[in-house]
C-alpha cells in the first residue's frame, strides 16, 4: 500500500519543498502538502506560546495534515553550510510538535547535518528510504533525481523604468501570503520593483558579507546579510531597502542592525517592518505607502 507522507509548507519548505517533495514521490510516496496558509492554519499554531509567527504557522501546518496522512514529513535541519547552523526553531521543530500535540501521526524526522562535510546527508536520505521499505541505492537515486532539479537563485526582474527596492527577509515570511500580507504584491503595484535575498547567488552574498569582519554562525542570516550588502553596493539600482522580520526573532535583530547600519553609511533609505499575528494590514499598507512615495520622489529628483 502507498504510503502517504504529509508535507508542512512552512520554514524551510520555501527552499528545499520541491526536493523533498521530488524525493518521497520518487521513493513511492504519495505526498500531500498542506496547501497555503490560512486563518484557520494560523489559529492552530497561535496555541503555543514564546515561539516565532513563522513556527506557529508550521504547527498549524502539521495539525492540518495529521488526519490525512500516515507519516510526517520534518526533516531535522541542524546545518545546510559547513561551519554554519540553521535556527534552533528549525532544529527542534520535530519535538515541538510532539511535544505540543498528542494527534499527530509517526514524524520522519531525519537529521540534516552539513556542518563537518556531506556524509550526513547521505546518511539521513538512506534514513527517509528505510522508513519507506527502500534499500540506500534506490534512495540515492531518489535523492539524485530531485537535487538536481533545485533552483535556488531567483530570476532578477526587468526593471522597466521604475525604482527598485530591495526587499529583505528569509522565503518563510516573503513567499507566505498570508504572513506577508502579501508585500511583494503590494510593492509591485505601489510601482516598484522587487529585488529579494535569492536573487542573490551564494558567492556574491558571501563576498559582500566579508565586510562584517565575522561570519555569522546561522546560514539563513548570513545570506540575508551578504545579499542585502550586495543590493546596497551600487552594482544593483537599488533605491531603497526594507527588511522584513517577525517578532521575537533573535538572528534578525542582529542582523537587521547590521543593515540599518550599512544604509546609513550609504544614505540609502532603509526601512523595517516587524510583523506577527497582531499586525494590522491597514498600517502596514500605510507604512508601505509612506516609504514608496518617498523612493518615488528621490528616483524622479
Amino acid at each position: 500500500m502507498q504510503a502517504r507522507i504529509g508535507l508542512p509548507q512552512g520554514l524551510l519548505h520555501y527552499q528545499y519543498g520541491p526536493v523533498w517533495e521530488r524525493f518521497l514521490t520518487e521513493l513511492g510516496a504519495e505526498v500531500v502538502p498542506s496547501g497555503e496558509t490560512t486563518r484557520e492554519t494560523l489559529d492552530s499554531g497561535s496555541v503555543l506560546d514564546e515561539i516565532c509567527l513563522p513556527a506557529k504557522v508550521y504547527y498549524g501546518h502539521a495539525v492540518k495534515l495529521y488526519r490525512e496522512v500516515d507519516f510526517l514529513f520534518v526533516p531535522r535541519v541542524v546545518s545546510v553550510q559547513k561551519g554554519q547552523y540553521t535556527c534552533p526553531k528549525i532544529i527542534g521543530m520535530p519535538d515541538m510538535l510532539r511535544n505540543n500535540s498528542e494527534v499527530l501521526p509517526q514524524i520522519i524526522d531525519i537529521d540534516v547535518n552539513l556542518r563537518q562535510g556531506t556524509r550526513p546527508l547521505f546518511q539521513a536520505v538512506t534514513a527517509a528510504g528505510r522508513v519507506l521499505g527502500q534499500n540506500a541505492v534506490t534512495s540515492m537515486a531518489a535523492w539524485y533525481k530531485a537535487w538536481k532539479c533545485h533552483t535556488p537563485q531567483k530570476a532578477r526582474p526587468v526593471l522597466a523604468g521604475q525604482p527598485a527596492v530591495a526587499l529583505i527577509g528569509h522565503p518563510y515570511l516573503l513567499y507566505d501570503s498570508l504572513i506577508s500580507m502579501n508585500v511583494m504584491t503590494k510593492l509591485q503595484q505601489m510601482g516598484l520593483a522587487v529585488l529579494t535575498p535569492d536573487m542573490v547567488d551564494e558567492k556574491t552574498a558571501n563576498q559582500a558579507a566579508g565586510v562584517l569582519g565575522k561570519k555569522i554562525f546561522w546560514s539563513s542570516s548570513h545570506h540575508l546579510a551578504g545579499a542585502a550588502l550586495a543590493l546596497m553596493n551600487g552594482s544593483w539600482p537599488v533605491k531603497g531597502l526594507i527588511f522584513m522580520t517577525c517578532f521575537a526573532c533573535g538572528p534578525d535583530a542582529l542582523i537587521g542592525e547590521l543593515i540599518a547600519q550599512r544604509a546609513q553609511v550609504l544614505g540609502m533609505p532603509c526601512m523595517h517592518l516587524s510583523i506577527d499575528e497582531h499586525t494590522a494590514e491597514a498600517g502596514f499598507v500605510t507604512r508601505l505607502e509612506a516609504f514608496t512615495d518617498m523612493l518615488t520622489r528621490r528616483w524622479r529628483a
